[in-house]
């Protein structure tokens, strides 16, 4: 059985107006969220989970969040963001029974869900 990461949330990019206006309206730039809300929807504890920015030519990956301890099914946790740039990012996980790892926009609000 494979677990699937799904990403709630909306973003709002403002609505543009017609005609004159529209050149004038912008919408907001995009800012990466304060935290990360996790949710284990699956029957088997959540070991490990962490978000990564990827490595650049001239930059290492850099781990951003790290899940401190197991979170068990059903449970949920809130882990603050730091030291990320931009909004895309991957996002790494392991269950007690398999691993795997998936790309996450973390701009706006940041809701991980992971599901059977």
């Amino acid at each position: 059985m494979r677990a699937v990461l799904a990403i709630v949330g909306m973003l709002a990019l403002g609505a543009g107006a017609s005609g004159g206006v529209a050149a004038q309206s912008r919408p907001a730039p995009l800012k990466l969220a304060a935290s990360v809300n996790l949710e284990n929807k699956r029957l088997v504890a959540l070991l490990n989970f962490e978000i990564v920015s990827p490595a650049g030519e001239e930059t290492p990956e850099t781990v951003i969040v790290r899940l401190d301890k197991p979170l068990g099914s059903g449970e949920s946790a809130s882990l603050p963001l730091s030291g990320g740039k931009g909004c895309q990012y991957q996002a790494r996980w392991a269950f007690e029974d398999f691993k795997d790892a998936g790309d996450v926009d973390l701009c706006g609000n940041a809701h991980i869900v992971l599901v059977d």
